[in-house]
């Protein structure tokens, strides 16, 4: 099988964002005025029938999850659990692996950012929150469209009890961690926060398979989190 390793990361930015606090306060202080879109609106109202439909158990969201590989992995590993997955490309979400998925696994083109806000807004709280391998945007002027920046954190911190962030980028991974820090300082309900090498004996997405075998060191970022934030 022919391979074509994965260019590693590389930015002008040598650590944590000059901005980051700063992007972070405003954001954890402040609710995304954007409106929603319509058709991630009508996938929100699809995934919370079908958690309705399933008898309402404990979810894991598995966002930016590409072609479903970890999805699929998590709805297997937790039969008891619904796993919903979410990612913006319909043609990564149309892989052949996802003709037949388990009953507990829903898959949804949707992004990510307005899902997180409908969930706030409905109050579904979710059991775990993965995101695996998202988009570094290594530039230093992209901060904002990294998730720890974007208008989004908000509503990113107040929907689950844990939260899971894997990157082949060292930066995103203590900005991350940073990010938590900060947020624990304003009184969130942010505990037992871990920033660690990360390494897996089964690579459970696309990206943790290639990025293993073109050598990538892998990093993770762990939290617990009240699902009853009080932000100011």
């Amino acid at each position: 099988m022919s391979f074509t390793p994965a260019k590693p990361i590389t930015s002008p930015q040598q650590g944590v964002h000059n901005n980051l606090e700063k992007v972070v306060r405003k954001h954890l202080t402040t609710q995304s005025q954007k409106p929603i879109a319509e058709h991630n609106q009508t996938a929100f109202d699809q995934a919370h029938s079908y958690w309705l439909h399933q008898g309402q158990p404990p979810v894991l969201l598995d966002s930016c999850c590409g072609t479903g590989e970890s999805s699929h992995f998590l709805a297997l590993t937790y039969p008891n659990h619904l796993v919903i997955g979410l990612d913006q490309s319909c043609k990564r979400l149309q892989n052949s692996a996802n003709v037949q998925i388990p009953d507990n696994c829903l898959l949804l083109q949707c992004e990510c950012a307005d899902f997180w806000r409908l969930a706030e807004q409905k109050q579904w709280h979710f059991e775990k929150h993965m995101i695996f391998y998202p988009n570094p945007y290594p530039k230093t002027q992209h901060l904002k469209r990294r998730w720890h920046g974007h208008s989004s954190l908000g509503s990113l911190l107040r929907i689950s009890q844990q939260i899971e962030l894997r990157t082949n980028w060292k930066i995103y991974a203590e900005e991350f961690q940073q990010t938590l820090v900060i947020a624990q300082s304003m009184n969130v309900a942010v505990s037992d926060i871990h920033y660690e090498q990360y390494l897996t004996d089964k690579p459970i997405t696309a990206f943790e398979r290639k990025y293993r075998l073109s050598g990538h060191e892998l990093w993770q970022t762990t939290a617990l989190l009240s699902p009853n934030l009080s932000i100011a």
